[in-house]
C-alpha cells in the first residue's frame, strides 16, 4: 500500500487482490516472487513489480482479431468460478474443476468480463477451443516423476496456463494401457498424474493428494486436491475432500474399468 501511494494509485483490499479503477492487481505472482527474498528486499522488489505492471498499458481488444492470438484459458478449481458476479467470462468443466477465458498480456494474464467476449460477435464455443488451443501449446512444460516405496506419478510444471494441460493428457501417457489416468489439478502451474497399469493405482492416488495437499498453501495459484479420472479424452471427478476426511465418487464407467483391471491382472497372473 505504501508503494502504491506513492505510485499515486488509489487501490482497496478486496478478497482478489487490490483493486484500483484499472482493474484488479493480484498478489499471488508477488507473493512467489518475494517469497525467495528476506522481508529487508521486499520494498524495493514490491516498487519494482507495480512500476513494471503500470509501465504496460492493459488494451483490451475490441475485435476477435484483435484478440484471437491473444487468447488462453486457465483450469481452476469450481469454488472460484463466480467470484465477480458473473462479470468473468468462465464455465463449468467437471464436478470440481472451471475453465476461465483469459488474455495473454505480456508474461501475465488478465481476465476477460462477459460483455467484452460477446462484443466480439464470434460462437463462444469458438472462442473457447481457440484460447485452449493456444493455452496448451503456448508454455514449454518440465515433466519430474516421483517416486516413493515403488510407486510413481508425474508433476507437469511451467506457467499459469499449465492447468489447461489437464485436457491433454493423452500428450503425456502412453496409448498402449487403455485403463486411464488419475490426476490430481494441484495449481494453475502444476498437474499431477500417474497412469494407470496395476493395482497399486490407489496408493499412488493417495500420493499425489498427499503431495498436492501440502503445497496448497504455499502456490500463489492454487487449485485444489480433487482427484479425477482421464479417460477416453474425458475428466471424471472421482475423489474429494470433505469435512470428515477424503470421499470416493461413485462413477459407473471408472469401476466397470477397474474390474477389467483385476481380471486382465488375474489373468496375467495365472
Amino acid at each position: 500500500m505504501q508503494v502504491l501511494d506513492e505510485l499515486g494509485v488509489e487501490v482497496t483490499i478486496t478478497d482478489e487482490g487490490l483493486e484500483s479503477e484499472e482493474g484488479v492487481f493480484g498478489l499471488g505472482p508477488l507473493r512467489a516472487r518475494l517469497g525467495d527474498y528476506g522481508e529487508e528486499d521486499w520494498v524495493g522488489l514490491v516498487r519494482a513489480h507495480f512500476e513494471g505492471l503500470l509501465r504496460v498499458e492493459v488494451v483490451v481488444p475490441e475485435s476477435y482479431d484483435e484478440a484471437r492470438t491473444r487468447l488462453r484459458s486457465a483450469v481452476i478449481s469450481e469454488h472460484a468460478m463466480g467470484m465477480f458476479d458473473g462479470a468473468l467470462m468462465e464455465r463449468p468443466l467437471v464436478d470440481g474443476l472451471g475453465e476461465r477465458l483469459m488474455l495473454r498480456h505480456g508474461s501475465m494474464g488478465m481476465t476477460v468480463t462477459e460483455d467484452v467476449a460477446s462484443s466480439w460477435g464470434v460462437e463462444m464455443e469458438q472462442v473457447w477451443k481457440e484460447a485452449r488451443e493456444r493455452s496448451i501449446w503456448d508454455e514449454s512444460v518440465i515433466r519430474d516423476v516421483y517416486m516413493k516405496e515403488g510407486l510413481t506419478f508425474t508433476a507437469i510444471r511451467g506457467g499459469i496456463w499449465t492447468s489447461s494441460r489437464v485436457l491433454d493428457l493423452d500428450r503425456f501417457i502412453d496409448p498402449r494401457i487403455d485403463y486411464g489416468v488419475l490426476t490430481v489439478v494441484a495449481a494453475r502451474d502444476e498437474v499431477l498424474f500417474h497412469q494407470i497399469r496395476d493395482d497399486r493405482f490407489a496408493e499412488a492416488a493417495v500420493a499425489m493428494i498427499e503431495f498436492a495437499g501440502l503445497g496448497f498453501d504455499e502456490t500463489p495459484f492454487p487449485v485444489g486436491c480433487d482427484l479425477h479420472w482421464w479417460f477416453g479424452d474425458r475428466l471424471h471427478r472421482v475423489g474429494a475432500p470433505s469435512h470428515d476426511g477424503y470421499r470416493y465418487l461413485q462413477v459407473a464407467e471408472f469401476s466397470e474399468t477397474l474390474t477389467r483391471l483385476e481380471r486382465d491382472l488375474t489373468d496375467e497372473r495365472s
